[in-house]
């Protein structure tokens, strides 16, 4: 019940070959280094995040094993696991506000596009956007799923704690929190895949932009 590991995006800084005139290369290396300072809260709450998805897991094995006479731990044991999605819903809201910081940062490279008079260059730029912009548009999906599975976790974890709940009623929510949990699963691959893209093609844009100034 967990989503895969999320990627992490520029890495390190450009690195330029010395030279004159280099202001779009340095420029570009502002606009990075921004946005990676902007995605800060998001890469500090993920480990939370996990801590809390495992806390959770733990507490509805628990629920599981307890007995009818037990009704009242069981109660117990349900409003904790509530709580805790409760409070990951708060981290995700910390997680989407710290990358639409990200992508309001980033938006600045548009304006060094079109100050950008070597065609080649302003193609890679253009590409670059085009990329980061893909992978924004990734992880906003990824977090819409998430906030979805939540939601059908804390039904799940509400209706444990009905005594006259039937178990087939128990298994369907069980399946539809298993689907939506595939969903997130597949939101976070096609994030991390877009995040890896970047990263190439970020490697060879500066590559070449260090290529041009030996």
């Amino acid at each position: 019940m967990h989503k895969l590991a999320i990627a992490t995006v520029l890495t390190g800084t450009l690195f330029l070959s010395a030279c004159t005139g280099a202001s779009t290369e340095e420029q570009l290396n502002g606009i990075l280094e921004a946005t990676f300072e902007e995605e800060a809260e998001y890469r500090e709450v993920q480990s939370e995040l996990q801590s809390r998805e495992q806390h959770e897991q733990e507490i509805f094995e628990s629920i599981m094993a307890l007995t009818k006479e037990q009704q009242a731990e069981v109660e117990e044991k349900s409003q904790e696991a509530i709580a805790s999605a409760d409070e990951r819903l708060e981290l995700l809201e910390t997680e989407r506000e710290s990358m639409q910081s990200a992508a309001e940062q980033f938006k600045e490279i548009g304006q060094l596009i079109e100050e950008t008079e070597d065609e080649s260059l302003k193609s890679d730029l253009q590409a670059l956007k085009e990329q980061m912009d893909e992978r924004f548009m990734r992880h906003s999906e990824f977090t819409d799923q998430y906030e979805a599975l939540i939601g059908h976790q804390k039904e799940l974890y509400a209706m444990v704690a009905k005594e006259e709940m039937d178990l087939a009623t128990l298994q369907d929510k069980t399946d539809e929190v298993n689907e939506q949990n595939d969903s997130v699963q597949e939101a976070v691959t096609a994030f991390n895949e877009e995040t890896e893209q970047f990263n190439e093609l970020k490697n060879e844009t500066i590559e070449k932009m260090n290529a041009e100034n030996d």
